[in-house]
């Protein structure tokens, strides 16, 4: 078995199409039905299950795929090792995150390990729900995750970041808008703004509820995909949003954010795998005292701040 095949298998694994993951490789499919028949035959399993009318995986082939994943992505790490050293880079680390850890403490605990480690490299991809960050971290193509929540934490380590209060962002000509501090259940006959459910089913279900305990079920006419989209609904007079207060950093023209009182609270994880981490994960929690001050020193700056935008 070698990586050629699992690039073939992987690429098989994200089409379930012979023509489209051949194409994706730049291989013909009869090269390609080659390569997975004789990692089958070396492996002595099904992995690959091929009908007349589809393409799909076995319950092997399942759990081989992560196993690829994580394969390919510790051989791409060691290319760039390599390929970095002569320009003086030693260190490399690969960071997904929420948006809110984006617009929140992030910034900060980037800042401060990096001050401590020389030729760092840092990798920053956004996402928008923390099962796909998970997952990226379990085929290890992340080292570290801002997440949410975790279902695996058997292979999936994590510390707590930062407990959050909430803001709502409305238009500048709302009757609140000139408030310090909102109150959810005054927020009850409004129109609401809210992230799609399958992009973060317990965060959707985390506001629902609040508003269910503040006595009413929010209105929903509108749905933004990003925060961006979510503050041009609410410029546009569609609706008011709830955001967790990290997000409080990004302002919109035509649009006011107040904090809400204690209605309304979430928790910022940071996620990584138990075993088989890259040292650079095991460097960066050692700075945790570090890591840990330019937080509080962020949730000080936030809350200065969160009043007056």
């Amino acid at each position: 078995m070698d990586l050629r095949q699992m690039r073939a298998f992987v690429a098989l694994a994200d089409n379930l199409h012979f023509g489209r993951a051949a194409e994706s490789l730049g291989v013909s499919q009869p090269a390609l039905s080659q390569l997975l028949s004789k990692l089958e035959a070396e492996m002595g399993a099904e992995l690959v299950v091929r009908t007349s009318r589809e393409v799909s995986l076995s319950p092997v082939g399942e759990l081989f795929l992560e196993g690829c994943r994580r394969t390919l992505s510790e051989a791409l790490r060691a290319e760039e090792i390599v390929r970095d050293a002569p320009l003086g880079i030693n260190a490399h680390l690969v960071i997904g995150t929420l948006g809110a850890g984006a617009n929140g403490p992030l910034p900060e605990m980037i800042s401060g390990f990096r001050a401590t480690t020389q030729g760092l490299v840092v990798e920053l991809h956004h996402h928008s729900n923390s099962a796909t960050l998970e997952r990226e971290i379990l085929a290890g193509s992340l080292d570290l995750g801002v997440v949410r929540s975790i279902s695996n934490e058997q292979l999936v380590a994590s510390r707590r970041l930062l407990d959050e209060q909430f803001v709502v962002y409305l238009p500048d000509s709302h009757p609140l808008a000139a408030r310090e501090r909102v109150r959810l259940h005054e927020l009850a006959a409004e129109d609401f703004i809210l992230w799609p459910r399958y992009h973060g089913p317990s965060y959707y279900d985390l506001i629902i509820s609040g508003c269910q305990r503040a006595g009413f079920t929010p209105r929903i006419t509108g749905y933004g995909t990003s925060l961006e989209s979510q503050l041009a609904l609410v410029a546009a007079g569609i609706g008011v949003t709830l955001q967790a207060e990290s997000n409080s950093s990004i302002i919109r023209a035509g649009v006011r954010c107040i904090p809400l009182a204690a209605d309304l609270d979430a928790t910022l994880w940071l996620a990584y795998r138990r075993w088989h981490r890259p040292p650079i994960v095991d460097r960066f929690l050692a700075d945790s005292p570090t890591v840990e001050q330019r937080i509080r020193q962020w949730g000080s700056h936030a809350s200065t701040q969160g009043a007056g935008l």
